[in-house]
């Protein structure tokens, strides 16, 4: 099954589902709760008491985790403006600017669908990640003696949830420290979290050196093209290419050189290893859709070999694929996590910034200000990253 029928699947049986629910639990009290559409919440208070007990646990340590949680929160809201908008202006004048980068959010089957396997891959990540953010913000509260009334996760479709739901009355009347360390508690342990996974990129082939070499012998294929010269002739997932017409490719750039210059139809003699045995494959280039020149049509990665034989060939791929979504998921949360849009923490940490204007009528007019430029930023590089990528 491919990801795009997966999610059609998926799609359709939460129409079947929300329409069940209306019609026979909307009006009967329960702990999950469908009644928004494509949405799935599940309410306990089990995790309660851990999230109490642990946050009073260590005063310390989480005294000094919310002071940095503030410091760091207000750097990266200050650094989300600066990035958005000269990202913005990237988009803009490029040439007087320099190129900007594409800000598209994680729709999948819409922006962005992956193949299934690494699709699995995207969602733990952010199971990580969001129970990490929300169980931040669950730790400062109880530190600073604010019941939380539950904690939950759930489904937006296929992304997952997590929330940890506070007393409002009790933040309302906690200090500003507090309120300030508890608003950037999340952005920062997923701040924290992305640079762990950049220090696990650069250790990458120490981490797996127990079990695979830790440079490159190849390129290892993660996917293979729909009637593709590859797929004519049999190559598989987790095939490692080692040689091309004699000549050793040692990792991807040597892979990508090599094919530089050969023509549609040319004729390669490809050197399979698979289990650790080696085998050839004669394969005849297809026309790259955009270029003229030849395409063998694999997906394809440096490839370690491993020490054992029953250690599957792709799994450094996928080791590193998850590192790599761990970097971008956690940085991208943290930075626009904490940007002054209502949905995001970084409206409540503007809005406590605030809270020193006495006269009410100016901290509004100034917060949603502030709210409507840091909305209109964001959008705007939505839109042009959009603009930039389909037309």
């Amino acid at each position: 099954m491919d990801t795009v029928t997966l999610l059609i699947i998926i799609l359709f049986s939460w129409i079947f589902a929300y329409l069940i629910w209306n019609l026979k639990f909307k009006n009967k009290s329960s702990r999950i709760d469908l009644s928004i559409p494509f949405i799935l919440l599940i309410k306990t208070q089990r995790f309660n008491n851990f999230l109490m007990k642990a946050g009073k646990k260590r005063p310390l340590f989480f005294s000094i985790v919310g002071e940095l949680s503030i410091i760091y929160g207000i750097a990266l809201m200050l650094y989300g403006f600066f990035f958005f908008i000269k990202n913005l202006f990237g988009f803009l004048f490029p040439a007087q600017v320099g190129e900007s980068s594409p800000v598209i959010p994680l729709i999948f089957g819409i922006t962005f669908t992956p193949p299934l396997d690494q699709l699995i891959i995207i969602l733990i990540v952010i199971i990580i990640v969001v129970v990490t953010h929300e169980m931040a913000h669950g730790f400062l509260a109880s530190h600073s003696n604010i019941n939380i009334k539950s904690t939950g996760a759930g489904l937006f479709f296929v992304l997952p949830l997590a929330f940890v739901e506070l007393d409002d009355k009790e933040v309302e009347k906690a200090n500003t420290r507090n309120k300030l360390r508890i608003f950037c508690a999340g952005s920062f342990v997923n701040f924290i979290e992305g640079i762990i996974f950049v220090f696990l990129l650069l250790l990458f082939p120490l981490i797996i050196s127990l079990g695979y070499s830790a440079s490159s012998e190849g390129v290892i294929i993660f996917g293979i093209n729909q009637d593709s010269p590859a797929e004519k002739v049999g190559l598989q997932i987790g095939d490692a290419i080692v040689a091309i017409n004699g000549t050793k490719i040692r990792n991807y750039f040597e892979f990508s050189d090599y094919l530089r210059d050969k023509k549609p139809g040319q004729t390669l003699i490809l050197t399979i290893e698979r289990n650790l045995q080696q085998m050839n494959y004669t394969v005849t280039l297809a026309k790259h859709p955009y270029a003229e020149r030849g395409i063998i049509g694999v997906s394809a990665f440096d490839y370690h070999r491993p020490h054992f034989s029953f250690l599957p060939s792709i799994l450094p791929f996928y080791i590193y694929l998850f590192i790599g979504w761990g970097i971008i998921i956690c940085l991208s949360l943290a930075i626009i996590n904490m940007l002054p849009i209502p949905i995001f923490d970084g409206d409540k940490l503007v809005g406590e910034l605030l809270s020193f204007i006495k006269n009410k009528n100016i901290k509004i007019a100034l917060h949603n200000t502030i709210r409507l430029l840091a909305t209109l930023i964001l959008i705007s590089n939505i839109y042009f990253s959009l603009i930039r990528i389909y037309l």
